[in-house]
């Protein structure tokens, strides 16, 4: 056998030796599984529109998780068909979150959930210990962005 055949069967050799352990030991497979599933980019998680700024404009709002968090985007839609970016605000929870709104299981609402004439945000998430918090934000129009109701 010539010095490049026995190179080569010893690298696949450590290959299969690798992809083995890989398999076998949990944490690392787990490791694994996180790394190449995590560099996919942002997953979506849901979408709503309404009237979020109280001005009669059409508003997108995407919520998504990334490497760093779960976001909501919150986009005014042109009458020409772009898009721009109002805001975009990091939920303090790791995770999604669902809740019951009228009759309908949702992750993210538009709603004048206080008859108040003006729009808000819901956004349900988890925290760490498993408390479900409904995070409700409002658009201030002085400061041009969402910010978290307080009552």
């Amino acid at each position: 056998m010539t010095k490049s055949k026995r190179i080569l069967f010893s690298v696949a050799g450590l290959v299969a030796v690798v992809l083995v352990a890989t398999a076998v030991i949990t944490p690392l497979r787990a490791k694994v599984q996180a790394y190449f599933s995590s560099h996919g980019g942002n997953e979506v998680l849901a979408t709503a529109e309404g009237d979020l700024l109280n001005d009669g404009s059409i508003t997108k709002v995407i919520k998504y998780r990334s490497d760093v968090g779960i976001f909501v985007e919150i986009l005014r839609l042109e009458s020409n068909g772009q898009t721009t970016l109002i805001d975009r605000v990091l939920l303090p929870d790791k995770r999604d979150g669902l809740f019951n709104y009228q009759g309908h299981v949702t992750r993210l609402a538009i709603a004048d959930f206080e008859n108040s004439g003006r729009q808000a945000l819901l956004v349900p998430t988890f925290d760490n210990q498993l408390v479900p918090h409904l995070n409700v934000f409002r658009y201030n129009p002085t400061l041009k962005h969402f910010e978290p109701y307080e009552h």
